[in-house]
C-alpha cells in the first residue's frame, strides 16, 4: 500500500500548524484510501530529552498510521541551486516514496540543492518551497509548486507571501530566494541570492 507522511515542527514541545497537517493529511487519506487514519499527538509522545529545542516530527501512513519519530532538527547550510528541468515529475501528495526527487538530485553537480522547472516555471527544491524577495522587498511564490508545503499554505493564508507565476525567466527580476518548509520560516533566512543559482 502506498505510504504518505507528515513533517511536523515541534519547538520546546509545542507542535506548530497541526490544523493544516491535518487538512492535508485528510484529502490525501480521503483521495487514496476512503479513510483517515486517526492522528493524536501530544507532548507524551515526544521524547523527554526531546522537548526542548527544534525538533522533526515525522507520520507516516497509509489507511492507518504506521510511524511516528521525532529527530532534533538542524537547518542544513544551502549556499547554491541548481536549475533542473524535470517537465513530467509529479508530486502532489507528500508520498514516502521520493525516487523521483532523488532522481533529480543526481544532477546537481557540485550545487548543494536542486530548483526544479516543469515547463519553463519554477516549482520547488528538493525538500522545500521557495519565496522570492523581490528588490522592493516583497515576497512572492510560484503558483506553480509541485507540493502545497504547509508553511507556504501557513504564509500565504496571512498574507505574508503572495502566490504568482514565475518563469524561470522571472528568475533575474528577483534578488534573493528563500527555501520554506514545515520546520523552515522565512525569519530561519534559509536563503541565497539569486545570482547563487546556476541557470
Amino acid at each position: 500500500m502506498k505510504e504518505f507522511i507528515e513533517t511536523i515542527k515541534v519547538k520546546d514541545g509545542r507542535f506548530y500548524n497541526l490544523p493544516l497537517h491535518r487538512e492535508r493529511m485528510e484529502r490525501t487519506a480521503r483521495r487514496f484510501f476512503g479513510r483517515i487514519p486517526e492522528l493524536e499527538l501530544s507532548l507524551s509522545l515526544v521524547p523527554e530529552e526531546l522537548r526542548t529545542g527544534l525538533v522533526k516530527c515525522r507520520v507516516v501512513y497509509d489507511a492507518s498510521i504506521r510511524e511516528i519519530s521525532f529527530a532534533p532538527y538542524t537547518f542544513r547550510p544551502v549556499r547554491s541551486l541548481a536549475l533542473v528541468t524535470a517537465d513530467r515529475i509529479a508530486y502532489d501528495y507528500k508520498s514516502a516514496d521520493r525516487s523521483a526527487i532523488a532522481a533529480l538530485m543526481e544532477r546537481r553537480g557540485n550545487c548543494d540543492d536542486v530548483l526544479i522547472a516543469k515547463q519553463g516555471r519554477i516549482t520547488d527544491t528538493s525538500y522545500a518551497n521557495v519565496v522570492l524577495e523581490s528588490s522592493e522587498g516583497g515576497l512572492f511564490t510560484p503558483d506553480t509548486c509541485l507540493l502545497p508545503g504547509v508553511k507556504r499554505e501557513s504564509l500565504l493564508r496571512t498574507g505574508r507571501i503572495r502566490e504568482i507565476p514565475v518563469s524561470v525567466e522571472d528568475l533575474k527580476g528577483f534578488v534573493r530566494i528563500y527555501l520554506i518548509n514545515a520546520l523552515i520560516d522565512p525569519e530561519d533566512r534559509v536563503c541565497l541570492p539569486i545570482s547563487a543559482i546556476t541557470l
